[in-house]
């Protein structure tokens, strides 16, 4: 899909940009005598897509459509469809984007439900997740001090925690879901980053009473994860896209034996077969964005394509490295790096086995 807002991403994400949005979120380490972690780089990416208009909240549907066919979008939403969004975050997959963009895109999606906006362009991070093994279909634990409405609440994998204004806790209480707006620079707030091998930015927060900007009943929460969900699977095929984009470039250039190493069969044959498991994969993701632009209930397309968009990522950069060989395991070679960003952005909105077990009980309901 190309549209307006697509080809002005292509047109901001140019080769030379791309190389630095590659490497944008990467910090050393404190032992090695650097502390230049690339501060200015992220601000002016995040200036540029705030500029682009890509933070604002996904379409919601409101009423017929004019040829009756469903659900028509909202004529004033601030971005374009699901399937727009879902090309938009292909085109940031494969140039490795790592930041609050999609975070943030969700995060305004839920308060536009609440009848509320983003609390300007500072980006917000979403806090779900209490622990590793937990999905985020199920937040963690979340506690509102009754007296101050103070929120309590530990999450352990927040994704750049740093680079946002505020936190959008979601959460399980006595009373249900619930969604808590906070200001991430609040003295009740503790943010610590972990060191992982994504090479990106992920941290530890804890909230002890920390006051809300916001606050709502989470029953939107299941709907707002489905169409996250297809925006993670849309970023997931853009990053085995660059993936790909990868192995064939160096199939093409590498010299084995007086010719590419693309010419032979056990590469060139593997390499045909994963670019139509890579064009599977973006149909399902297109499709899914379909349905969410026609008003349909998204869960079971969302798990079904994020679940295919996640297994793609972990093979596709898995193969690229093997086509590189030892080249390809260079902690400065892009190969490297989609490695490791794919074993961290395939678990993040529920890992395939995980996204799996919800499908089940989706295809019972609609059975009934």
């Amino acid at each position: 899909m190309t549209t307006t807002r697509v080809h002005a991403l292509a047109e901001f994400l140019d080769p030379d940009l791309t190389a630095m949005v590659r490497r944008m979120a990467y910090r050393p380490r404190p032992d090695n005598g650097s502390a230049d972690d690339n501060p200015a780089i992220r601000a002016m990416i995040w200036q540029g897509l705030v500029g682009l208009g890509l933070t604002g909240p996904p379409p919601d549907t409101a009423g017929p459509a004019a040829d009756g066919a469903g659900p028509a979008p909202v004529a004033d939403s601030p971005v374009g469809g699901h399937e727009e969004l879902a090309a938009i975050t292909e085109r940031l997959g494969a140039a490795l984007y790592q930041g609050p963009l999609l975070d943030t895109v969700t995060a305004a999606d839920l308060l536009a439900r609440g009848g509320r906006d983003l609390p300007g362009d500072g980006g917000v991070a979403l806090a779900v997740r209490a622990d590793g093994a937990a999905s985020p279909a199920d937040p963690g634990a979340m506690t509102v001090d009754p007296t101050t409405g103070g929120i309590h609440a530990e999450r352990r994998f927040v994704g750049f925690a740093t680079e946002v204004d505020h936190l959008l806790v979601v959460g399980t209480t006595d009373d249900g879901p619930r969604l808590a707006l906070v200001p991430r620079d609040h003295p009740t707030v503790t943010v610590r980053r972990h060191e992982e091998l994504g090479q990106g930015e992920l941290h530890h927060v804890r909230l002890a009473g920390t006051p809300a900007v916001w606050s709502a009943d989470g029953s939107g929460w299941s709907r707002a994860l489905a169409t996250a969900r297809i925006r993670q699977a849309g970023y997931l095929v853009g990053l085995a896209r660059g993936a790909f984009d990868l192995a064939v470039a160096y199939a093409r250039e590498r010299q084995q034996f007086g010719q590419p190493i693309g010419r032979f069969q056990a590469i060139a044959f593997r390499l045909a077969e994963l670019s139509v498991h890579l064009d599977a994969a973006r149909l399902l993701t297109l499709d899914a964005a379909r349905d969410a632009d026609q008003g349909r209930d998204t869960r079971l397309a969302a798990a079904r394509c994020l679940a295919a968009a996640a297994d793609l990522a972990r093979t596709m950069t898995t193969e690229a490295l093997q086509v590189h060989g030892a080249s390809g395991l260079v902690n400065d070679h892009d190969a490297h790096l989609f490695h490791r960003r794919a074993a961290i952005e395939s678990l993040w909105l529920g890992s395939p086995t995980q996204l799996r077990a919800e499908v089940l009980p989706l295809l019972r309901e609609q059975l009934r």
